[in-house]
């Protein structure tokens, strides 16, 4: 399926809209740790599908979804994943703070934030180790989540 195809369902019924939120989060789930350009699509889908349709996709994002996000921060290793990543979280944290239904996005981003503060450990500055001509090789690996 292709985006505007995915965004278009994910519009039109609630039921695409959840049943992409269920998708979404097995793409970011530790069994593709290994394909991180399919990671790294699926975060930016959830950027599209955040904004369009918004909260009838957001609604889905639940406590499961929380989960793998919050492994995937943890545990992820490619820096083109962790670093959209972060700065997604980053927006909804910014940009979306009317959104309640990102609330528990947020809250887990704004505890593991602080955690990595502690650490010592960069949270969401990594241009030092990722480049736009990474980014733009990953993007061209989408294979049609």
């Amino acid at each position: 399926m292709h985006l505007p195809l995915i965004v278009e369902a994910a519009e039109s019924s609630p039921a695409a809209a959840k049943e992409a939120a269920n998708r979404i989060r097995k793409f970011l789930s530790k069994e593709n740790f290994r394909r991180a350009y399919v990671q790294y699509n699926a975060i930016m889908l959830v950027r599209i599908l955040a904004d369009n349709p918004g909260k009838s996709f957001t609604k889905n994002l639940d406590t499961k979804f929380v989960v793998t996000v919050k492994e995937l921060l943890r545990d992820g290793r490619d820096t083109s994943v962790q670093q959209i990543l972060r700065e997604t979280l980053d927006t909804f944290e910014t940009q979306k703070a009317d959104d309640e239904t990102l609330t528990p996005l947020r809250v887990m981003w704004s505890m593991e934030k602080s955690k990595l503060k502690k650490q010592g450990a960069p949270v969401s500055d990594l241009s030092e180790v990722h480049s736009f001509r990474e980014a733009d090789l990953y993007a061209s690996h989408y294979h049609g989540l």
